[in-house]
């Protein structure tokens, strides 16, 4: 595993030992990032299910602001902390060790917005339900991406609260689909 582009091009990352994990292929990342434009000028991301946190490095080498990571794996959480110390990363990177409920309520309580939320669960839980809790939060900006990783015999819905779905990539057995957040205006 490693960043693809940015600051910290070419740095290898860490990764979980085991099968409890599906890191996100440097296909999908290089895809998904080149959707967003490439790079950033700042933009705080929401990582759940963060696993070793891949995804969350990989905008912040790519100039997002601040990115909240979450999971409630221990081996994760050490995982994380551990790739955001070799980035020298600790003041843009902030990791909530619980589940991604008590996350989502953290975020709330400190009035925390996201411009993007990547969710990537273990397969096994209904990520739309999920992506509502999220919604229903309120975290995410208006014009806001959310960002699902999901399997790709999985369907996707065509709506979302008030997010629509904008894009659909297969990438092997999994998938992502982007929803954009309608604005209130």
């Amino acid at each position: 595993m490693r960043i693809i582009a940015g600051k910290h091009r070419s740095r290898k990352l860490l990764t979980l030992e085991g099968e409890t994990t599906r890191p996100s292929s440097d296909r999908l990342k290089e895809a998904m990032f080149s959707r967003l434009g490439g790079f950033f000028d700042g933009g705080c991301w929401l990582d759940l299910f963060a696993g070793c946190g891949a995804i969350g490095l990989e905008a912040i080498s790519r100039g997002a602001e601040k990115v909240i990571f979450c999971d409630h794996d221990r081996n994760a959480q050490q995982v994380i902390e551990k790739n955001i110390a070799l980035l020298k990363e600790e003041e843009r990177c902030e990791l909530i060790k619980s589940d991604y409920r008590h996350a989502i309520d953290v975020c709330r309580q400190y009035d925390m917005v996201f411009d993007v939320i990547f969710l990537d669960p273990p397969y096994s839980l209904d990520i739309d339900t999920i992506a509502i809790e999220v919604l229903m939060a309120d975290i995410l900006k208006d014009d806001g991406w959310l960002i699902l990783e999901m399997n790709a015999s999985r369907a996707s819905s065509d709506r979302l609260g008030n997010c629509v779905r904008m894009k659909e990539s297969k990438y092997g057995l999994g998938k992502t689909v982007w929803y954009k957040k309608e604005s209130n205006q």
